[in-house]
């Protein structure tokens, strides 16, 4: 399971990011953790890791929107959040964790709104 700790970032903070976004995809939210991002853009969800904070290896993994099989929200009386994302043929799901005050049910929203 890939579990990161993220933080909100502007969307405009993308390019910043990771450099594959393609011409004319817009960002439609950004979280970054202190070994990567994931984007979700107006096509994809992009997954950028670093293999260590020195930054020697970085790969980049981009989804459909078509490949999220189901989600999850979680949310605690103490204001964190958590959603799982089951992409493709993964056996595991990408875990975000939002910091505390970090509201991850917008996202859940967007997710909802590109399946539909």
């Amino acid at each position: 399971m890939r579990i990161l700790d993220v933080d909100r970032a502007a969307p405009s903070e993308a390019p910043a990011l990771t450099p594959h976004l393609v011409p004319g995809e817009a960002v439609d939210a950004a979280f970054a953790s202190a070994t990567g991002a994931v984007l979700f853009t107006d096509r994809r969800i992009l997954l950028v890791q670093h293999e260590h904070l020195l930054e020697a290896r970085v790969e980049t993994i981009s989804w459909p929107y078509r490949e999220v099989r189901h989600f999850s929200l979680q949310e605690s009386a103490d204001g964190r959040s958590g959603l799982r994302i089951w992409l493709g043929e993964e056996p595991q799901p990408l875990h975000l964790r939002a910091r505390s005050g970090d509201d991850l049910a917008a996202l859940q929203r967007l997710l909802a709104g590109r399946l539909g």
